[in-house]
């Protein structure tokens, strides 16, 4: 049987397919690796900002309590 039009072209379609498969792939690597650098780590101002939040949220809830 020989080669028509059409299974060349799906030839060639399924080869850049799987070349789109290993760029997303890496893409999505490439994100979720930034994603876990990232987490968890605070700038100075943020950890300044959520730590008075959180006292203030303590000295409401306990209005008791000595500011430390």
């Amino acid at each position: 049987m020989s080669d028509s039009g059409v299974s060349m072209l799906l030839g060639h379609a399924s080869a850049q397919m799987l070349w789109l498969w290993f760029i997303g792939a890496f893409v999505l690597g490439a994100v979720l690796v930034y994603g876990v650098m990232k987490a968890g780590n605070l700038r100075r101002s943020e950890r300044a900002r959520l730590d008075r939040a959180t006292e203030e949220r303590q000295r409401q809830e306990d209005p008791f309590k000595r500011p430390t």
